[in-house]
């Protein structure tokens, strides 16, 4: 919580609750939270029962940072979740410049007020300092509080940030990552920044992640990151390394395990991808991004059961989500439920913009016996691909989805077919027939071996 007196070092906090969460995944014994799931109840006045009943731990870590000029005021408290008995707080009061040696204060307290519960107390520093120069971290926690708002402007000024920071500290390898994970966002992926060459700017995103594991081979994020870049230039077999060298170094690294369940998906590995994602799930199990690809891929491996209470959790984390609508509506055409991906489809249109009036005119055509086959071709031919593979899959069947994507590959929306949109709307049947890996492979994909859903 940002306690500043104007109210603008929100980045400030949640920098430190990021450092801590970071130094405390390190000790042996201890299971935290990862960010997403943390960050969720901030500024939030939520029981601590309810906290520790969905994230799934007995304790909760709660406090402030508060910066008046030089002068640093951070204030932290333990409480268990089971009765909200306070274990612990402190506060802690020291210049600016000490923010470092602050969080590794806050974190020993921590782990000194439940020692007896861990396998071991550590005797080394918990805070791993990427930096000593404090106008570096300060614009660093800036790059990060920007990357995580998820939008084009922030990206834009998350790479700012960062590059200020590397100014600032040339030898810091966190900033080199998060300078490789806003580029690698801003070109293929859903950041995508109007003007900025594709292939320069990924180029720029593998020198930067590359650049962070020479300063410290030992961090597991950029191997991570690297995986994601060298997916968009089609090096799959390198990012495979990759993935599984970021997720030795930083095990408990969710989003490591997410991208690397993403890669399995692309092999038709799916009971390894499935593994790979529940993993991350656990880790940070109220991310929506990871809540929702578990559900489809539970859908995708023909586990309908499990994929529904986890729709369910996506759409009470992002109510009006695209994504999730887009994967409601194909789940519902899979299950022969019309009525209900109609209505799917109306919600997906209004969030994407489209008057309410005309969204709901188009549900009710797809509700028409008469109109609908005509009205899921006429989509089919002018929606996102992915909503195409599905349509297509339901009129007609594999035979006609793999026609489809055949005809875009050869069409001038080719790159719209590529990407994580595509990865997501192939189950493992349709992945493993030839013709479907021609179109992948024709793509830049690779072919997975013939039994590749289970090897």
């Amino acid at each position: 919580m940002d306690l500043s007196p104007d109210h603008t070092n929100a980045y400030l906090g949640d920098g430190v609750a990021e450092t801590l969460i970071n130094a405390l995944t390190n000790v042996p014994g201890l299971s935290v939270a990862a960010r997403t799931s943390a960050f969720s109840f901030r500024d939030k006045v939520e029981d601590v029962r309810e906290i520790g009943r969905q994230l799934g731990v007995a304790t909760v870590l709660e406090g402030s940072v508060q910066k008046s000029g030089e002068q640093l005021r951070v204030t932290a408290q333990l409480i268990k979740t089971s009765d909200g008995l306070h274990l612990w707080s402190q506060n802690f009061d020291r210049s600016a410049s000490d923010i470092f040696a602050v969080q590794d204060e806050v974190a020993r307290a921590v782990v000194a007020a439940l020692e007896g519960k861990l396998v071991a107390r550590p005797d080394t520093v918990l805070v791993a300092e990427g930096t000593r120069n404090p106008a570096a971290y300060d614009a660093y926690l800036l790059g990060r509080y920007h990357w995580n708002k998820r939008t084009t402007t922030g990206m834009v000024r998350a790479a700012e940030y960062f590059h200020e920071a590397i100014r600032a500290d040339s030898n810091y390898a966190q900033a080199w990552t998060g300078l490789a994970d806003t580029y690698v966002l801003f070109g293929p992926a859903e950041y995508s920044v109007p003007g900025i060459n594709q292939d320069s700017i990924l180029t720029l995103a593998e020198q930067a992640a590359r650049k962070a594991i020479a300063l410290a081979p030992q961090l597991g994020e950029p191997h991570s990151s690297l995986g994601e870049i060298l997916e968009y230039r089609n090096k799959w077999e390198e990012a495979g390394d990759a993935f599984r060298r970021g997720i030795a170094l930083s095990p408990r690294y969710a989003t490591g395990h997410q991208w690397y369940s993403y890669h399995l998906m692309v092999w038709n590995r799916w009971d390894e991808a499935i593994k790979e994602m529940e993993r991350a799930r656990e880790l940070d199990p109220l991310s929506y991004v990871i809540v929702v690809s578990l559900a489809n891929a539970y859908d995708a491996g023909d586990r309908p059961a499990d994929a529904a209470p986890l729709y369910e959790q996506a759409q009470a984390l992002s109510p009006e989500h695209p994504l999730t609508l887009v994967l409601l509506f194909d789940r519902e055409l899979v299950l022969g439920r019309i009525d209900t991906a109609a209505s799917d489809y109306r919600r997906l249109l209004i969030a994407s913009g489209t008057d309410s009036a005309r969204a709901s005119d188009i549900e009710r055509r797809l509700r028409d016996p008469h109109l609908r086959v005509s009205e899921f071709r006429r989509i089919a031919d002018s929606a996102v691909p992915y909503l195409g593979v599905a349509i297509h899959r339901f009129l007609d069947g594999d035979d006609s989805t793999i026609a489809f994507l055949a005809r875009l590959v050869k069409s001038p929306r080719r790159d719209e077919v590529n990407g994580a949109g595509l990865n997501m709307s192939l189950n493992p049947r349709l992945r493993a027939n030839p013709r479907m890996q021609d179109v992948m492979v024709e793509l830049g994909y690779p072919r997975p071996l013939a039994h590749g859903a289970n090897q």
